[in-house]
């Protein structure tokens, strides 16, 4: 019994130590071993495999309590001004010169560095464009108090006003997408290079007509951003997913909580 529970205690220690890397793949696999340890700590003390069981159905109690107790209760703006912002320095986004350097190459012209924050979340945007192929590309870094993470998001309007969007953003996304808008998500996408292949692949799978010209000044591209963050929160408000709470102010509902509990759980067990 004693070396069982120091193994377990072990993959318990190795398990939070993955779950400090920044690495979206090494994280889940981090939470993925302390479910394991968890079972093991019900089942070895206990005899009983329902009583392991029930150790890692708390895990998923959890995210509910502190859903319903705060996450509810949260105002959140249903827009949100964006500003133009200094960029990160090398220790806080390493890969940005780099991934800048890429897309430069596939021929995008860089705009404007902007950002925005929302309840202790800090979100930095480098906008670029490329005129030829009418692709805005944003490099993307998101910031709170327990972990920070980069994605690259494509992005591709046609003239009849449908979105086409293609990302590596690592997590399920907090609220449901507008009915004109594709995502393609390429979580193990590794280059800027790779997500341009894939955004062009989708764009001819799905046949799309002419696209739209893209904005190319600072002021037409804040307010395109602006205009798609009021759309998401127009649909999401429409499904029951959103409420207003007040002058221009939203919350989850109890179909919005639900919904998030649904992504934390997807998020929990998915490795990739």
């Amino acid at each position: 019994m004693v070396f069982e529970l120091l193994l377990t205690a072990g993959l318990l220690a190795f398990s939070l130590a993955l779950r400090s890397f920044e690495t979206p793949f090494l994280f889940r696999l981090g939470n993925l071993g302390i479910l394991a340890a968890s079972y093991l700590v019900g089942w070895l003390l206990s005899g009983s495999h329902p009583v392991g069981f029930l150790c890692v159905s708390l895990w998923f109690l959890f995210p509910w309590v502190d859903i319903v107790g705060r996450v509810r209760h949260i105002e959140m703006p249903d827009s949100l001004p964006i500003d133009s912002q200094v960029p990160p320095g090398p220790h806080r986004f390493p890969a940005l010169d780099e991934l800048t350097e890429e897309a430069e190459a596939e021929g995008f012209t860089r705009v404007e560095d902007l950002g925005w924050d929302i309840h202790q979340q800090r979100h930095f945007v480098r906008l670029m464009v490329h005129p030829a192929t009418q692709v805005r590309a944003s490099i993307n870094l998101v910031e709170n108090e327990e972990m920070s993470f980069f994605y690259i998001a494509l992005r591709t309007q046609t003239i009849d006003r449908k979105i086409f969007h293609t990302w590596n953003y690592p997590f399920s996304m907090s609220l449901t997408a507008p009915p004109n808008w594709v995502v393609n998500c390429i979580r193990d996408a590794e280059s800027f290079l790779e997500l341009v292949a894939a955004h062009r692949t989708l764009l001819l799978q799905r046949h799309t007509e002419a696209t739209a010209p893209v904005p190319i000044t600072l002021e037409a591209l804040k307010a395109e951003i602006e205009s798609e963050m009021r759309s998401q929160v127009a649909h999401n408000i429409k499904k029951g997913f959103l409420l207003q709470s007040g002058k221009g102010l939203v919350k989850y509902s109890w179909k919005g909580c639900f919904f998030l509990w649904l992504q934390f759980v997807k998020e929990l067990v998915r490795v990739r």
